[in-house]
């Protein structure tokens, strides 16, 4: 028996000649969104299976501290994901990771997923929550300096500048999360942002304003990234007067919004808009047949209890419509445009 860890838990894992190919449906991504449905779907009596690249949890199990999902007023990201994959597995889904799908064909009634291991595995269902990726500021120094100085999660890197002099570049609530996390272990978190005010939830900014020693360079970005073998300081320039200043830090945590990572299922077939999201209707579904998009890959609000929602009508309707569960039949009354990939094939 193979077994993969994630935090203070062990998964036991099916080998490859345990782990049935064909499935009823199948969750790819296992965030929030996807791990519902996956509790869901086990609940409704379907076979379901989450393949997860990373760890159980997405991106919610790097964020310091959530506190605006209901039933929990204040509990770590790494806390309440562990909670979400223990509740899946409870329920009955499968989780497989680290194992990262690279191909998608979804045009006939079996939806066929092929891992980057060379795994192949069919559902009648399928189940986007692939989520998003943190955007790049694009300055110079920023990639150069990515893991010596640079960082996008404050909960991984944030221990490795207790008491040094930090800059968090951004205004929305993951940059005040962040801030309010990095400032009690940084001496100093100088916050840049390009407003003249943080568009985070209001408690939060509140919060942040509060913090002693965190200071702001309201309407300003930062231009660069200056070090020899890791980070020593930055280039800070104001919109308004057009003044840039050079500042000398130890650090710098960027949080300036997210690229959905949609190109997989769009390669596929399926539609996005104009920034990638994928495009889904009240159910969650796609333009594709039994093909379904959960989570931060649809787009805004980017909340876990928006996630959850759509994890919950994706995996209803995939009950009710694909395998009859509220009409006694399959109910194909569901007629999207052809769902073709990038090559028409």
């Amino acid at each position: 028996m193979i077994k993969v860890s994630f935090g203070a838990f062990l998964l036991p894992a099916k080998s490859e000649e345990e782990l049935s190919r064909d499935w009823d449906a199948i969750v790819i991504g296992g965030g929030p969104g996807g791990l519902t449905a996956a509790i869901y779907l086990a609940r409704y009596g379907l076979r379901a299976l989450v393949i997860e690249k990373d760890s159980p949890g997405g991106k919610v199990s790097i964020n310091p501290i959530v506190e605006n999902y209901p039933g929990f007023p204040s509990i770590s990201g790494e806390q309440l994901s562990k909670i979400f994959h223990e509740h899946a597995i409870k329920a009955g889904a499968k989780i497989l990771f680290p194992e990262e799908v690279v191909k998608l064909e979804l045009r006939g009634d079996w939806k066929k997923v092929f891992t980057k291991s060379g795994k192949e595995f069919s559902a009648r269902a399928l189940i986007i929550a692939t989520g998003t990726e943190d955007r790049r500021l694009g300055v110079p120094g920023e990639i150069e300096f990515y893991g010596k100085g640079v960082s996008y999660c404050a909960v991984c890197d944030g221990p490795l500048f207790k008491g040094k002099r930090i800059v968090v570049v951004g205004g929305g609530d993951t940059a005040a999360i962040s801030t309010l996390y990095l400032a009690k272990l940084a001496s100093e978190v100088i916050l840049v942002h390009r407003r003249d005010r943080m568009r985070a939830e209001r408690a939060l900014v509140d919060r942040v304003l509060s913090l002693p020693n965190v200071s702001f360079k309201w309407d300003s970005v930062l231009t660069e990234i200056i070090g020899d073998s890791k980070v020593e300081a930055v280039k800070i320039k104001n919109l308004v007067t057009e003044e840039e200043e050079f500042v000398e830090i130890d650090g710098v945590f960027i949080f300036i919004g997210v690229e959905p990572q949609s190109s997989l299922a769009k390669q596929a077939g399926v539609k996005v808009d104009e920034k990638g999201f994928i495009i889904v209707d009240y159910w969650q579904r796609t333009n594709c047949f039994a093909v379904y998009a959960v989570g931060d890959v649809t787009g805004e609000p980017m909340q876990i209890a928006k996630a959850v929602g759509d994890g919950v009508k994706a995996a209803t309707d995939i009950h009710d419509r694909i395998f009859g569960g509220a009409y006694g039949e399959p109910k194909a009354s569901w007629h999207p445009a052809p769902c073709l990939s990038e090559n028409n094939e």
